[in-house]
């Protein structure tokens, strides 16, 4: 079995995908938004709050558009061998509660880690109508078994938990029905809904969709970090370190930084989102500019 890296570089795009408010607002819902007060969060949970214009969550990107690329263009390895390692994504502009993007994906980067490799993919959101790009998403994909092909390793890991107490401590319950609610954005592999499958793969029952996992962690640090406010955010990025079962209780730790924060966040005692990175989006003129060293995974 082998990786096309030939491939590295080369980009697909894809079908123009559309949403409307109902969709913004269902995101928000199934990753924790309006628990449990629902009087908080109105403008990213409702749409004709009195003085309250609607907003999105910037981790809705995750669910627009998808990857155009094809397994095949990725390798001839087998689908059980992948694991989603990690997800970044950068807004260049803030997300309107209606519209159209026009994805182009590809394989960005492969990384040769001696026993496994680590494939990135990459999607590209252009505005439909003014061709203007408006976020970028990155998954880190771990192929199990496919390291030891003679490719670099990437960069050295500089992220480490610091050995100060963090500024910020949020816990938050995750509800039984949390996966059920969150695959109706789009993905509705069974490992999240059906018990059966769940445990001929190893686990007791369903677990949740990492994304959701991340949208609920990615939410409060925005909260915490930027007050709620989708224009001041620019780049989140996390690694996913261990499953979340429906009705777990997330608690987030969140050191600050000069550009935005630092996150890990836990089930307990272990460790379910790591190497978080949040930054702000600085606004230069018209146009957006964000950190592109955040957004690797």
């Amino acid at each position: 079995m082998t990786i096309h890296v030939h491939n590295v570089g080369k980009k697909t795009e894809g079908t123009p995908f559309s949403w409307d408010s109902r969709d913004a607002l269902l995101y928000a819902l199934s990753v924790g938004a309006g628990t449990p007060d629902p009087t908080r969060n109105l403008s990213f949970t409702t749409e004709n709050s009195r003085g309250v214009p609607q907003q999105v969550l910037p981790t809705f990107a995750v669910v627009l558009g998808g990857s155009s690329g094809s397994m095949d263009e990725l390798g001839d390895f087998e689908l059980s061998q992948i694991l989603h390692g990690g997800q970044s994504i950068t807004l260049h502009q803030s997300l309107q509660s209606s519209g159209t993007v026009v994805p182009v994906s590809g394989m960005s980067a492969v990384r040769d880690k001696g026993k496994n490799a680590i494939i990135e993919l990459s999607t590209e959101l252009f505005d439909a109508h003014t061709r203007e790009l408006v976020a970028v998403s990155v998954t880190s994909m771990i192929i199990r078994g496919e390291g030891g092909f003679g490719g670099k390793p990437g960069p050295a890991e500089s992220w480490t938990v610091p050995d100060v107490a963090a500024d910020v401590v949020v816990s938050q319950p995750t509800s039984p029905d949390q996966a059920l609610l969150y695959r109706l954005n789009g993905d509705r592999n069974p490992l999240h809904s059906d018990p059966a499958l769940a445990r001929m793969v190893g686990f007791d029952k369903p677990i949740l969709h990492g994304l959701c996992t991340m949208g609920f962690v990615g939410r409060t640090v925005m909260e915490t970090v930027s007050g709620s406010d989708p224009e001041l955010f620019g780049t989140l990025s996390v690694r996913f370190a261990s499953p979340v079962v429906p009705g777990d209780e997330l608690t987030t730790s969140i050191w600050l930084t000069e550009d935005g924060a630092i996150f890990q966040a836990r089930v307990g005692e272990q460790v379910v989102l790591d190497r978080g990175i949040y930054t702000h989006r600085a606004v230069v003129g018209n146009r957006a500019a964000v950190s592109t060293e955040a957004a690797t995974v």
